[in-house]
């Protein structure tokens, strides 16, 4: 996969991101209404509608006029056409509003004031839509002190192939200045530079805030880029040219080329476009399409005051209610942050589904709660075992790895074994100028027959 197949890339990474089934999504909901299955049409349209996509609001608007899949109700059809209007909608809203407001009475008026206070534009941006700006689009609560160099982790396939790339990373970083949790966002191309973006995230330094002359865990997300020669330099004429055809179907309103285009701006070759990224992103997102509902939630908890962050749960939410692996993942690792028993239990819900779905970090933190989680009877140290082992290619190189194999077998009364696995865990650790302190209080407790229960992670 060369460079100028950034299109392809693209829609690997979508692809991957996407879940098998989904609960409401632009494409579902038109097909239904080609077929004339109206009454799904309408469900369908009637979701992403309640998400701001005006489109699916003109629609539900013409289908209560015309009684098709609903009651007919001129009263609602004219509410939902005056909502489809402030976000934009097109002739058919207009049309709408246009012969019926001679004919509205106040009981008429009153309902759709009821309407417009639950779903019209004000009241979606206080309940979903997060205010981002430029500066919550790249946090930057931790400063960066050191970066690595990522040819250090080019993954040598990727360099005989001639493949450059770029991947988004996460990075939790502990009051020492060092990672302690490095989560892949993106990549291009997809997954191939993953591991290795978290090896350079583990390997650069950074420089925490300090709380009362105290350093504390903070957050910062960059982007590691990995070039051969000219790399993910400015666009080819080829690519400029492809780029220019996906722009056209996003802004025709196509929910996968606008989720493509935004992918393209952020990760693909220097381009001219002052559209922000996450305003595509979100127009995927009111469409229905999961992916973009995981990216918004994502972009959502990470961009500071606690309003935006219940709003991204609740996309977050939509798309781990559709079966997203990732989501599922970020929402327990959010969950995993309050550090209550009540919310661990429901991230080791949604990690159970993460890892029945195969993904990796799912079941690293699975294993986590399973070796050394606060409740006793959700506790499986032998399984916790086994999921590690079934992500040790791509977590190995994390302390973390072998912290949590060792809490397993302690748990199982290994103690000699669990020795073994934390000495590991220090050494890797102290390699990566980590804070001992924690990992030499754990074997200190192996050495004393004595299990650890407790969070390996820093969030």
């Amino acid at each position: 996969m060369k460079n100028n197949g950034l299109r392809a890339c693209a829609c690997v990474i979508i692809a991957a991101l996407m879940p098998l089934t989904c609960r409401a999504d632009w494409y579902a909901a038109s097909e239904a209404a080609q077929k004339q299955d109206f009454a799904r049409a309408f469900a369908l349209y009637r979701e992403i509608a309640e998400l701001g996509h005006a489109e699916a609001q003109e629609n539900i608007a013409v289908m209560y006029i015309n009684g098709e899949g609903v009651k007919r109700d001129n009263v609602l059809g004219y509410a939902w056409a005056a909502i489809a209007l402030e976000n934009g909608g097109g002739e058919a809203a207009k049309g709408i509003v246009t012969q019926l407001e001679p004919h509205l009475n106040p009981a008429a008026r009153a309902r759709i004031a009821q309407v417009q206070a639950q779903f019209g534009k004000s009241a979606l941006e206080e309940r979903l839509l997060p205010q981002i700006t430029a500066a919550s689009v790249n946090p930057t609560y931790c400063k960066m002190r050191s970066v690595a160099n990522p040819d250090n982790f080019f993954p040598s396939e990727a360099k005989r192939q001639g493949i450059s790339g770029t991947v988004l990373v996460e990075v939790t970083v502990a009051h020492d200045g060092r990672a302690r949790t490095a989560r892949v966002w993106y990549s291009l191309p997809a997954n191939l530079f993953d591991e290795a973006g978290r090896q350079v995230a583990f390997a650069s330094t950074y420089e925490p805030p300090k709380e009362n002359g105290v350093a504390v865990a903070c957050t910062v997300r960059f982007k590691v880029r990995f070039a051969v020669g000219a790399g993910m330099g400015a666009a080819t004429r080829e690519q400029e040219e492809m780029i220019a055809e996906v722009r056209k179907k996003a802004e025709a309103g196509d929910p996968s080329s606008q989720l493509t285009y935004a992918f393209l701006l952020e990760m693909g070759p220097a381009m001219n476009d002052q559209v922000p990224v996450t305003n595509w992103t979100l127009k995927a997102a009111q469409a229905g399409i999961s992916a973009a509902q995981y990216l918004i939630g994502l972009q959502a908890l990470s961009s500071g005051p606690e309003k935006n962050q219940a709003k991204g749960r609740v996309w977050l939410q939509m798309a781990a209610d559709a079966g997203l692996a990732n989501a599922q993942a970020a929402l327990a690792f959010h969950l995993l942050r309050a550090n209550s028993r009540e919310d661990f239990g429901k991230a080791q819900d949604l990690l159970e589904k993460a890892a029945a779905a195969g993904h990796p970090e799912g079941k690293f933190r699975l294993a986590a709660l399973l070796a050394a989680g606060p409740d006793a009877s959700r506790r499986d140290p032998k399984r916790g075992l086994e999921l590690l082992a079934q992500v040790k290619e791509e977590v190995d190189s994390d302390p973390t790895f072998f912290e949590i194999r060792a809490a397993a077998k302690a748990m199982m009364g290994e103690y000699a074994e669990a020795q073994l696995d934390q000495k590991q865990a220090l050494q890797k650790a102290r390699k990566l100028g980590w804070d001992l302190t924690d990992s030499q209080a754990r074997l200190a407790s192996y050495a004393d027959s004595k299990p650890w229960t407790g969070n390996f992670f820093v969030y």
